[in-house]
């Protein structure tokens, strides 16, 4: 039966990034293919060194084709690797490969590689490994083994660095996303073409497409290296047009939808996590924690204090928290590392299980695995700042400051309106009630996600030690996230990615500009026109209607003119 967790953190890791991982794809593919061409001509019976075997290959046409095959299938070190994947810190040195009695000229060595291509399997996997290691001067480079292993079968992955593939592994097993392990625990390739089975088994939205398959397993990797539970904080930023408040609510989405797989639970909804508020000048404290507010009361327009959005939104994603310290009065128990098991076992939360009062603990209660933490199990809730810089930071924060390095009821303050708050609108009531002493916090299950234009002068309004408790993601034009898009749903307007490739080159190279001021990829996606026009006439309508009166403004009162611009762009 297909699970829905791993479909969830495929749609998120690859679909949601496939334009922008398109390059890796094709040269992995490329490289797959002229082996595949290859092992056909050997196991006819002709040998690596024989030119008939690169012919249909890309390496027919160049005067050493052995040589260059060799160079790409298992030496190079050029940017991405051989398509598989990076050699690492993994490298053999021109003298070893291309001595007279080493590698690639040993016959012993030429033909364990011909014997791993033709017959890809864990005896030709390790002859070859012993006939490398065998090699005079040569070390254990086991990332360049295995990746020109995984070049030649695509049941083993493209996570080539046993270390890191062997973290995954463990991972996938303690999640229950792969079954029980029963070979031999030392052979990193044998354990991969385990791991490679059991998910294409569970995993029902990849369509059998081995390479993405085998990119998404190293994308598991890099997620479980850096989980988005660690970005509780994140700013998005970038040149006009790169989609970051899109990425921000797509990203929020999956990570929420990533949450319920794992948690089995069925009756929430996004949008009952998420809100999303965009910045201007006049955003205050007032608006964003809680201020005095005029109602009316008797039909007389009275002030009283109303909390504000953000505040709202925590009351909301706290009450777990919220619950957990008014039951645990001594402070004996550390949500952010006890697990659900714990939880369980405490005498002092055993109200929690009165799921009348308590309804929102009861899937908690219900996990079958105890040993997840609980701060882990906590719904994430989703706070999207549209535009963060375009307000006066340090008014609208006032206090949080203190509460978002320090987050949950560790972190709790006294408010500006403390002394206004009542039992009703308050967040957390510490102490004897009779002393009104309540205070705010922001909850470890809140995540802060805010995007901004690094163009907006607006930008100096984040001082040094605001932006230290922001993670930063720098969003830029992807120029190969735009290729592979228009290439899927648009071939005809494809050459418009080149086109405003060589138009962000002509502003980086503008003294007036630069890197901040590019176009982004979005400007060239969704178009509203009809699929009919031609590149040309597309070229000239986005033009038109969206980049020229945007770097009109950008050398307002510099003296440019749009010529140069309009030349890159290629119209003419």
């Amino acid at each position: 039966m297909p699970n829905t967790r791993l479909d969830n953190l495929y749609q998120l890791l690859v679909v949601n990034q496939k334009y922008a991982m398109m390059n890796w794809y094709e040269r992995y593919k490329e490289l797959t293919d002229q082996v595949e061409l290859i092992r056909a001509k050997l196991i006819a019976g002709n040998g690596l060194k024989d030119n008939v075997v690169y012919q249909g290959t890309i390496f027919e046409n160049v005067d050493n084709p052995f040589d260059e095959f060799m160079h790409r299938f298992i030496k190079t070190e050029e940017e991405g690797g051989n398509g598989v994947s990076s050699n690492g810190q993994s490298v053999v040195s021109n003298k070893l490969f291309n001595g007279p009695n080493t590698f690639k000229n040993d016959s012993g060595f030429i033909t364990a590689v011909e014997n791993l291509i033709k017959t890809p399997d864990s005896t030709t996997y390790e002859e070859f490994k012993q006939t490398w290691n065998n090699q005079a001067g040569a070390v254990d480079n086991k990332v360049l083994i295995n990746r020109t292993a995984a070049a030649c079968y695509l049941d083993v992955s493209s996570t080539v660095e046993e270390g890191k593939f062997n973290t995954l592994f463990n991972w996938l097993q303690q999640e229950g996303l792969i079954g029980n392990y029963p070979g031999n625990p030392y052979s990193w390739f044998e354990k991969n073409i385990f791991t490679v089975q059991e998910i294409d088994v569970e995993l029902s939205i990849n369509n059998g497409d081995k390479h993405w398959r085998n990119i998404f397993i190293w994308r598991l990797f890099e997620y479980i290296g850096n989980p988005f539970n660690l970005k509780k904080q994140i700013i998005k930023y970038g040149a006009p047009g790169t989609g970051k408040t899109y990425s921000a609510q797509a990203d929020s989405k999956l990570q929420f939808e990533i949450w319920k797989t794992e948690y089995n639970v069925t009756d929430s909804k996004y949008e009952d996590h998420v809100e999303v508020v965009q910045f201007h000048p006049s955003f205050s404290y007032e608006d964003f924690i809680e201020g005095l507010r005029p109602m009316l009361v008797n039909n007389e327009a009275q002030l009283s204090l109303q909390n504000g959005i953000f505040k709202t939104f925590c009351i909301k994603a706290g009450k777990w928290e919220t619950d957990m310290y008014k039951l645990d009065t001594d402070g004996t128990f550390n949500y952010q590392t006890d697990t659900i098991s714990d939880l369980e076992n405490n005498a002092v939360f055993e109200p929690l299980k009165n799921t009348e009062k308590y309804f929102h603990w009861k899937f908690i209660f219900e996990q079958e695995n105890k040993n997840k933490r609980v701060v882990d199990a906590l719904p994430p809730f989703f706070f999207i700042i549209d535009e963060i810089n375009r307000a006066e930071l340090s008014r609208v924060l006032g206090e949080l400051m203190y509460s978002l390095e320090k987050r949950g009821t560790a972190g709790k303050i006294k408010t500006q309106y403390a002394s206004l708050n009542t039992a009703d609108n308050c967040m957390l009531q510490v102490g004897d009630p009779v002393e009104n002493n309540f205070q705010f916090f922001i909850p470890n299950n809140v995540f802060v996600i805010g995007t901004m234009n690094t163009i907006d002068r607006s930008v100096e309004s984040f001082d040094f030690a605001l932006r230290r408790r922001f993670v930063w993601e720098e969003v830029m034009p992807n120029i190969l996230m735009l290729k592979g898009y228009l290439g899927e749903k648009y071939p005809q307007w494809q050459e418009l990615a080149e086109s405003l490739k060589k138009l962000n080159e002509r502003i980086l190279a503008e003294p007036f500009l630069g890197r901040d001021f590019q176009i982004g990829h979005s400007y060239l996606m969704d178009l509203p026109y009809s699929d009919h026009l031609t590149a040309k006439e597309v070229r000239q309508d986005v033009w038109s209607n969206s980049i020229k009166p945007l770097l009109e403004e950008y050398l307002r009162g510099t003296g440019k003119h749009l010529t140069d611009y309009k030349e890159a762009f290629g119209l003419h």
